[in-house]
């Protein structure tokens, strides 16, 4: 009798200890393919942003990505800061058949005029194939804005387009330029949204991506439905 409890006892034991493993290895793996991120943040873009966070790219290996279509990259910040990749960013990524285009990051602190000179130095209209576009992630005021956005216009030819976060724009911008060409800025499976009429262009959706010749993680940006990539061209 005893013997028998004893067996008794062991086989549940070692059904529990089954059961539990089997169980972690399920949820494990229900976890990972009901993420959406990792589903489809591989296949699911048609451009790219950069800045120096990104170390040193080697553009080759990135143009031979079949997705991107485009890429912005950081050119200046404020009154006085340069990305200090952007220079070989920009040369190498066009010499490798990329369409670039080049971004300001807006600051609050520094006048716009010493803004717009910093970025049209740094930024040479003659080797962008992209109509600029304004980060704006400070509360700065719309009528600042409006001016950087018109200064670019009146030097580059076309209106820059506009990047903020889902957050950001909505309480600095909208509605005043929801008629400019929009790139938002919202991680995850839920598209951005926009106070007032109309919808983003481009939907930076990830952080996360993985570029091969981008030794790391780097944003991932795709087009509306209804927005046509020739829009983004400078000439």
């Amino acid at each position: 009798m005893r013997n028998r409890i004893l067996s008794s006892l062991m086989f549940f034991v070692l059904g529990c200890v089954v059961g539990a493993f089997v169980g972690y290895t399920l949820k494990a793996k229900h976890t990972f393919t009901d993420n959406p991120q990792e589903t489809n943040i591989t296949t699911d873009y048609q451009g790219i942003d950069v800045s120096n966070h990104q170390g040193k790219i080697d553009w080759s290996l990135v143009s031979q990505d079949e997705n991107i279509k485009f890429v912005y990259m950081k050119a200046t910040e404020g009154a006085t800061y340069t990305d200090k990749s952007y220079a070989r960013n920009i040369s190498e990524a066009r010499k490798n058949g990329l369409k670039v285009g080049s971004y300001h990051y807006l600051r609050n602190t520094s006048s716009i005029h010493a803004q717009f000179k910093n970025f049209t130095k740094v930024a040479n209209k003659n080797i962008q194939d992209l109509i600029p576009m304004v980060d704006v992630e400070d509360s700065i005021s719309k009528d600042s804005i409006l001016l950087f956005c018109n200064l670019l216009e009146k030097h580059y030819g076309k209106k820059p387009a506009i990047y903020g976060t889902n957050r950001s724009y909505n309480s600095f911008c909208a509605p005043n330029f929801n008629t400019y060409i929009l790139m938002i800025g919202r991680y995850g499976e839920n598209r951005p949204i926009i106070t007032g009429e109309g919808h983003y262009s481009i939907w930076q959706y990830s952080e996360k991506g993985i570029i091969k010749g981008i030794e790391k993680p780097v944003d991932l940006d795709k087009i509306h439905p209804d927005f046509d990539l020739t829009e983004l061209n400078l000439y």
